[in-house]
């Protein structure tokens, strides 16, 4: 991995987020949330913060048609509820109890362990091992090639944040069509 949460040299860049209501068949709009430096930091977070928060009461009293607040993405569970955690909990957004109660509560779906079904172990391979988004992509037929994570901070040096934005909104474009597939495989 490239970004250590913990490392206060390197920064959250925000991304991009959508709730889905899968039982009642609709999902809002995309809500990117951005920042490009150091000093904006907190402020992302705190707005990332809320989006999670607004989630959480949205489903409060839960029922059979909002049974649980559930984040989905490739490596969602190692790296972007941590990342949020941990730099949540370095910028004081709120106590400790209430962003571990925010993020971890969350049903995490990490599509890369999920994808680990999809590919039968062999002599070659007899681990079980979670599978890249460009694994998957190819054995569900998504004609998609995700790039690697280092070309976001190859892009951020280079000031292209028009570009990030876009990046990161295609791969959570992708990871609602591996979803998808998945769910009908």
């Amino acid at each position: 991995m490239i970004v250590n949460p913990a490392n206060p040299k390197h920064i959250l860049l925000g991304g991009v987020f959508v709730r889905e209501f899968p039982l009642r068949k609709r999902s809002d709009d995309f809500e990117q949330i951005w920042s490009w430096t150091k000093e904006d930091e907190k402020n992302t977070l705190k707005r990332i913060y809320d989006c999670f928060q607004k989630s959480w009461k949205l489903i409060e009293g839960k029922s059979k048609e909002h049974p649980d607040l559930i984040v989905t993405d490739t490596g969602v569970s190692r790296f972007d509820i941590s990342m949020l955690f941990v730099k949540s909990l370095m910028n004081q957004i709120d106590s400790p109890e209430k962003l571990y109660e925010t993020f971890f509560k969350t049903k995490m779906v990490d599509l890369g362990d999920v994808g680990i079904g999809l590919f039968p172990l062999t002599s070659n391979f007899p681990v079980i091992y979670p599978k890249t988004t460009n694994a998957i992509t190819t054995r569900l037929r998504i004609p998609v090639r995700k790039t690697s994570g280092k070309s976001v901070w190859d892009m951020y040096d280079a000031g292209e944040f028009e570009g990030i934005k876009e990046r990161t909104l295609e791969e959570v474009k992708t990871a609602r069509s591996i979803a998808a597939r998945i769910v009908h495989f």
